[in-house]
């Protein structure tokens, strides 16, 4: 089961009291439905892909309006695509249009609708409901939308949303428009506005871990690298030395040079940080990570001239 589709089974066990039924319904009405006449009776269709939201919608229909309702299902044209399910309200239909002002000013009927905080709640419940995705926390993106087919039905949403402060934003989207979360807190908030206690809980656990884990392979990455480096350096500290121990006679070279030469030789893996410890406890003397290698670079400039000497 995709974690949208948890979210979701949450959701419709979330008990609301009379003015989030309304919201919710406003919601799924506004979202999800479509108003048509069949041998001059007006119907309204509710239509969704998702039984147990189907369910939540009846119940909402028989308790705030105790309409006749009919249960029917669409199959889908595309493959690996559930079937549709409708809730067809054949009674009350006028008296739905009318109360949620549906073809007259639906916006402003919603405003009305949502004036209390639980209200706010409920509608953006249902608004995730009919037509919201989430993606899984474990996957490489946060990212949750809801969908509405017209600009002002998303402004709304996404003022609902911004009421509590998450910086939702909107964008086209193919044949209508999104109200869309990327930052993983904002989503984690939105969940827990909307009633899906438990699926925060399960976001969260697994978000933290995942970043644990990005958070390890990172500091382990720059330890892999920081030891490459390193190596390399240690390598071409070790050519440099050999460079001038095969040209130049040992009385030739410089004493403090030579200790640092010594030094490399006898410890050929460690950092230069250890170096600097190492040159304390075996010569009696502190040196510092830039004195060090300081002389590095003089030995480096050493070998230097002895290859530009020979290939001249």
């Amino acid at each position: 089961m995709s974690f949208a589709r948890t979210v979701k089974e949450e959701l419709v066990t979330v008990p609301v009291e009379l003015d989030g039924q309304l919201a919710e319904f406003s919601a799924f009405l506004n979202l999800n439905t479509e108003f048509h006449i069949e041998n001059k009776h007006k119907m309204l269709d509710f239509k969704t892909n998702n039984p147990t939201v189907a369910r939540r919608f009846l119940q909402l229909t028989r308790t705030l309006y105790q309409a006749e309702t009919t249960l029917m299902s669409q199959k889908q044209v595309k493959l690996n695509q559930r079937q549709t399910v409708i809730i067809r309200i054949q009674s009350k239909v006028e008296d739905i249009i009318n109360e949620h002002g549906l073809f007259d000013n639906p916006i402003d009927n919603q405003e009305l609708t949502t004036q209390s905080v639980e209200a706010k709640r409920a509608y953006l419940r249902a608004a995730f409901l009919s037509s919201g995705s989430v993606n899984h926390p474990k996957t490489a993106e946060y990212h949750l939308e809801v969908f509405a087919k017209s600009s002002e039905q998303i402004i709304f949403i996404q003022s609902l949303m911004n009421a509590f402060d998450l910086n939702a934003r909107i964008t086209t989207r193919r044949k209508g428009f999104i109200a869309y979360l990327k930052d993983a807190e904002h989503i984690s908030d939105f969940l827990q506005v909307i009633g899906a206690q438990n699926s925060v809980f399960q976001f969260e656990d697994i978000r933290i871990k995942r970043d644990f884990n990005n958070s390890i392979n990172r500091v382990m990455n720059c330890e892999i690298a920081n030891e490459k480096k390193v190596f390399v350096a240690a390598n071409m500290q070790l050519e440099d030395i050999e460079t001038i121990e095969t040209f130049i006679p040992e009385h030739h070279i410089n004493e403090k040079m030579k200790m640092v030469m010594q030094l490399r030789k006898d410890n050929p893996e460690s950092s230069l940080t250890d170096l600097t410890e190492l040159y304390e406890s075996t010569y009696g003397e502190t040196i510092s990570k830039s004195g060090l290698n300081h002389r590095f670079m003089k030995i480096r400039q050493l070998a230097e001239q002895i290859k530009e000497g020979r290939s001249s």
